[in-house]
């Protein structure tokens, strides 16, 4: 499996790119990369945009389509090729853990990844996308059709993606972090 960080955003609510921020001392980026890991992640690679500061990861990849969000990023990583499921993470989101990830990977299966749902929203930014769905992302993207969480729905009505419950003690767990942690 390989683990995406998508640090692409322009961070305007935050004031400041969103990667750089810490939290418990520590950069967003870089415990986005440490839940990975320790979810089982091979390989770990931060998703950037082109013109963004550089951050001290060896193992960046821009995106390759221009003002296209958080698709252009999972567009980068499947692109990559050589890995049947990528573990997506915005770097926004610091209540995730690694055992979100190992829980959805549990979930996974060849050829389909997992996206777990609440109050008939999927959390698409803290995914496990099989590598198949490429061909998906590429027609969106051609449309300009940004939404991954229409992205995940399309997956799921393929039978790409299982969608489970968000589980009781993560509810809380998945807001992004849109301003400075006080």
């Amino acid at each position: 499996m390989l683990g995406v960080v998508l640090a692409g955003g322009e961070g305007r609510r935050m004031g400041r790119d969103k990667a750089l921020v810490e939290v418990g001392g520590e950069p967003l980026w870089k415990r986005q990369v440490g839940v990975l890991l320790g979810a089982g992640a091979s390989r770990v690679v931060l998703i950037r945009r082109s013109g963004q500061e550089t951050i001290g990861y060896p193992d960046c990849l821009l995106d390759k389509v221009a003002d296209s969000g958080p698709l252009a990023g999972i567009h980068a990583a499947l692109e990559m090729g050589g890995h049947p499921h990528l573990a997506v993470l915005a770097v926004d989101m610091p209540g995730i853990d690694a055992a979100w990830f190992v829980w959805l990977r549990g979930l996974s299966r060849p050829g389909a990844g997992a996206v777990a749902g609440a109050a008939g929203a999927l959390e698409p930014l803290a995914a496990v996308y099989p590598a198949e769905a490429l061909p998906e992302v590429e027609v969106r993207l051609a449309r300009r059709e940004l939404s991954v969480q229409a992205l995940a729905r399309a997956l799921a009505a393929a039978g790409r993606m299982t969608v489970a419950d968000v589980p009781a003690g993560y509810a809380g767990r998945l807001a992004s972090l849109n301003e400075p942690p006080a």
